[in-house]
């Protein structure tokens, strides 16, 4: 009888999603002096592409949403200083990807479209919550304009970068 064997790895998908999320700071410190500007704010968003990436990348990976509403929360915690709206989009973005992860194809194209996709619709989703919150009084065109724009520029590099060494980490976590 054929068993499958249970993906075992889940501390070092941890321990991936960590490495982004303080990288995601770092890159921010970085270069703020050249993505974030009051006219251009590009917000790097690798945790997320991380997360998008090891849903597509590791199907097996069965806490996958748990794993992203818990990153969502110390990501909340540790850069907004506003809790839940990371902890809630997050989770909510990782199911749909999990549900179409069957149909996308695993190529750096249709990855990189899905992850363009992604982070659009969590800067707009982002931006519904704030509104409504009463945090963000831009209007759309603006929203549009400066932030989301010049943070889907800063993602794409940065997921052009960062697209090989995490497709690899995460193809070797597949291997036993």
């Amino acid at each position: 009888m054929l068993k499958d064997k249970k993906f075992t790895k889940h501390g070092w998908v941890l321990l991936l999603l960590l490495v982004t999320l303080l990288l995601d700071g770092v890159i921010a410190q970085v270069f703020a002096q050249f993505v974030m500007s009051p006219t251009f704010t590009g917000v790097p968003q690798l945790t997320l592409i991380a997360l998008i990436m090891a849903t597509l990348l590791l199907p097996e990976e069965e806490y996958i949403v748990a794993i992203a509403a818990v990153f969502g929360l110390i990501f909340d915690s540790y850069y907004t200083g506003m809790l839940g709206v990371n902890a809630l989009l997050w989770p909510l973005l990782v199911y749909v990807v999990r549900q179409l992860g069957p149909v996308v194809p695993k190529s750096p194209f249709y990855i990189g479209a899905l992850v363009v996709i992604v982070l659009t619709l969590f800067t707009l989703a982002n931006y519904a919550v704030n509104r409504f919150l009463g945090f963000a009084q831009v209007t759309a065109t603006t929203l549009i304009a400066n932030h989301l724009g010049p943070s889907l520029i800063v993602n794409l590099v940065i997921f052009a970068l960062a697209y090989l060494p995490l497709r690899q980490i995460l193809i070797n976590l597949r291997i036993d």
